[in-house]
């Protein structure tokens, strides 16, 4: 019976008790919110958003047998919150994205170290005292990723964007030393 729902429900959730609602509700939640999720939370494949959606219609029917939930309660509303809670706490449980391979690292050649001691290391000693001069000092050093991220106590995202910022102003200054085939293309425009 259309209108026989509470709080606006629509007909697939309406009368009984909250319980008895829940269920009548279970075929059109599960029919919609996955998708819903999806649009919401790109990086969340299908699955895992029927797998929320699963898990909130899991969690509301415990509180609903509980008797934590009011007889006026607008069941498929809340459905949808819950599912949209679960699905940002998908969000903030997953690391964020580092790159899944680390590059195998070749051995210096003399000529390697020959422009790291010429060129690089005295660009690093004009730097000014910072955490980026930290990060390229103790790289040049040889120190791994987590070795550096140790000493300094600080998260490798945060090692990964101090290490780009502080390339870019090593090549800013080393840019008459860098052969024109390996220059960035923002330097190649500044010179236009």
């Amino acid at each position: 019976m259309v209108g026989d729902g509470v709080g606006g429900e629509g007909p697939e959730c309406g009368g009984g008790d909250v319980g008895q609602r829940l269920l009548d509700c279970y075929p059109a939640f599960m029919g919609s919110q996955p998708s819903v999720l999806r649009r919401r939370f790109r990086f969340l494949s299908l699955a895992a958003c029927q797998d929320v959606a699963q898990e909130a219609f899991l969690r509301v029917g415990r509180k609903a047998a509980a008797g934590g939930l009011v007889p006026e309660t607008n069941v498929m509303a809340y459905l949808r919150r819950t599912a949209f809670h679960l699905a940002l706490d998908r969000c903030r449980e997953r690391p964020r994205r580092l790159p899944a391979v680390v590059p195998e690292q070749r051995a210096p050649t003399y000529e390697d170290l020959q422009v790291l001691r010429e060129l690089v290391i005295p660009a690093i000693g004009e730097m000014p005292q910072s955490r980026r001069r930290q990060v390229v000092d103790l790289q040049s050093q040889g120190l791994s990723d987590a070795e550096i991220a140790a000493r300094l106590g600080i998260a490798a995202p945060r090692l990964h964007n101090l290490r780009n910022k502080a390339v870019a102003d090593l090549r800013r200054s080393l840019a008459g030393h860098i052969r024109e085939a390996h220059r960035k293309k923002q330097q190649h425009e500044r010179e236009r």
